[in-house]
């Protein structure tokens, strides 16, 4: 392969750039995102899910009403790369429209994301025998069943095997014994899925149901090179009920691997991302920390997220069990050395136990000055603001987001959403707006923390395997996770520890990953928010892409599919390029300017 870049300034005026670089739509490379009816609050905020979900992961999108997208002689018009066709809201459907998304297929090409029940009523809204997308899908879906009438029901999400849950963008750690999808604390999880039979399709995902498969993802792939993937879950449903992954792992899978589209790398420089969290929440930590150190578990290339609750007190008021971070006889001697080894965060409100079971019960300005002195204690220490946060016992309260961000936190540890990427979750409804990032935990099956591991008789060498392939995906998929457990001296956890930072170290140095705390990522990801970006299609199979932020570009990546060992040449400034074996090719500005417009030629 060859790639070679041009670093002079293009030829041609501010002017003539912009011009050149905000071309028709149709030029214009996008996945657009069929919102066929919305009629009422749910739906639209069942579309804003998509939205956000495309958006946090760099998709150019666009939401398409049926009108848009068919003309009046009910023949598509060919303005997006890949269709998205949420549940729900287009599960009311012309008959001409799913024609001409079957023809956008079969005729054109493209790709299409169908989820659970499209064109499966009538414009009365009665149910059809089979959804109009049945067939191109090559799944019988929605049907219903002959005793209760039911079109849906409770099961399970499995794959045929931990690798090819991970090619679907499932965290390692997230499927259990039986390639199942789990989750801290609850083990299998169940999902809402249409009756459905699997006619001509791949299976990807399935449920075991009387002995037989019902299909949960299939792809189908046609001869003039497009591609249909079925999704038999409600992925918004449980994107608003604070399972993340689930709609993120399919969206990305589907625009990444099938329709090629290219993205906004959300993790600097298009590495993969790594947090390593650390909760301090007591004075019972002290030998744990000092052992920790004389290790050599810190380091300083692999810096941490370190979250102490800083008061004086752990179960109740007044039991001196604390961490006592002002207290030079106590916690500040082992504080003042911590803050060398990453970022310093605040771990709930002063009292740990005390907080996390009391919050509830608190009038809401007594949490919030609890966890104001929390922070400043920890300020008066390090003399630097705190920016992290993590909840006691995972007791957060969608109401606290807003005082952390009065308070400056930029990110915060998330025990919903667990196993996928940083994320501003829809808690209760209701979208979480400002710069504050959600870190959510990744677990191994039904455990989260090291210990906790270590009780459940979890083997030391299941552990380190999975840890190695944590980093492995993070770094494979450009894609940031964060785990978290306690400070320990016990071999188990200490072993544990090293072997994560083992692997994180060396793919760090290859320039695959990065580890940093939580507020560092949280910094680039509102950078990334900002970036205004728009990416064309030139003659030749070429591309052209202007990109802006008035904080600057440094560390933005832009991936675009170029093929296999094929040969390219591409012109701009201050980009460094890289094209994988998979035919991706990543282009990264690693300069702060605040506009930028480069091409891609094929050589």
């Amino acid at each position: 392969m060859f790639i070679c870049v041009y670093l002079f300034t293009l030829l041609l005026t501010p002017t003539e750039i912009l011009h050149n670089s905000w071309a028709e739509p149709n030029e214009t490379i996008r996945v657009g995102v069929l919102a066929g009816e919305l009629k009422s609050e749910q739906d639209t905020l069942l579309l804003s899910a998509y939205e956000q979900i495309l958006k946090e992961e760099g998709f150019p999108c666009q939401v398409v009403k049926p009108g848009d997208l068919v003309n009046s002689a009910g023949e598509i018009q060919i303005n997006y790369d890949a269709l998205i066709v949420p549940e729900v809201i287009n599960a009311t459907m012309p008959e001409d429209l799913s024609q001409a998304i079957s023809s956008y297929v079969r005729s054109y090409g493209h790709d299409v994301l169908l989820v659970l029940d499209p064109a499966t009523r009538t414009a009365g809204g009665e149910l059809r025998q089979a959804g109009l997308l049945s067939e191109l899908a090559g799944v019988k879906y929605y049907q219903q069943a002959p005793e209760d009438q039911q079109t849906t029901y409770s099961g399970f999400w499995y794959f045929s095997s931990a690798g090819k849950g991970r090619e679907w963008g499932i965290t390692p750690g997230k499927l259990d014994g039986d390639n199942a999808v789990n989750s801290y604390s609850y083990g299998k999880l169940k999902y809402e899925h249409a009756r459905a039979v699997n006619q001509d399709a791949d299976i990807v995902a399935f449920d075991r149901v009387d002995g037989s498969e019902v299909p949960v993802i299939t792809e189908k792939q046609y001869g003039g090179g497009g591609t249909v993937v079925y999704a038999n879950l409600p992925l918004a449903k449980y994107k608003l009920r604070s399972d993340d992954l689930a709609i993120r792992s399919v969206l990305r899978s589907f625009l990444i691997k099938k329709a090629r589209l290219p993205r906004l790398v959300n993790s600097p420089g298009g590495a993969g991302g790594l947090v390593f969290n650390l909760h301090v929440c007591s004075g019972a930590y002290f030998k744990a920390l000092t052992v920790m150190m004389t290790q050599g578990i810190f380091q300083k290339e692999l810096p941490f997220s370190i979250h102490i609750t800083a008061g004086p007190d752990t179960y109740k008021l007044g039991d001196h069990m604390g961490f006592s971070a002002e207290d030079k006889l106590k916690g500040r001697p082992l504080l003042e050395m911590l803050q060398d080894y990453g970022e310093i965060g605040s771990h709930g409100g002063w009292a740990h136990n005390f907080f996390a079971y009391n919050m509830q019960y608190l009038p809401q300005d007594q949490v919030v000055e609890l966890i104001r002195w929390n922070s400043e204690a920890l300020e008066a220490v390090t003399g630097k603001k705190v920016v992290e946060y993590s909840a006691p016992g995972g007791n957060h309260p969608y109401w606290v987001n807003q005082a952390l961000e009065e308070m400056g936190v930029k990110a915060y540890y998330f025990a919903g959403d667990t196993g996928s990427s940083p994320t501003q979750p829809l808690l209760d409804d209701k979208p979480t707006d400002g710069t504050t990032w959600a870190f959510p935990i990744t677990p191994y099956r039904q455990f989260a923390s090291l210990e906790e591991m270590e009780r459940g008789h979890v083997s030391p060498g299941e552990v380190k395997q999975w840890l190695e392939d944590l980093v492995e995906f993070s770094a494979q998929e450009r894609s940031i996770r964060m785990v978290y457990t306690h400070p320990s001296y016990v071999p188990f956890e200490l072993d544990a520890m090293r072997a994560l930072e083992d692997k994180a170290l060396a793919e760090q140095e290859k320039g695959r990953l990065r580890v940093e705390p939580m507020s560092r990522f949280a910094d680039f990801l509102n950078r990334h928010a900002a970036t205004k970006w728009q990416i064309e299609k030139l003659e030749g199979n070429g591309f052209a892409v202007h990109l802006e932020n008035p904080d600057g570009l440094k560390d933005m990546t832009v991936a675009v599919y170029v093929g296999a060992d094929s040969n390219h040449v591409v012109i701009g400034e201050n980009i460094t390029a890289v094209q994988e074996d998979d035919g991706w090719l990543y282009l990264t500005v690693n300069s702060n300017e605040v506009e930028k417009h480069l091409e891609v030629y094929q050589d």
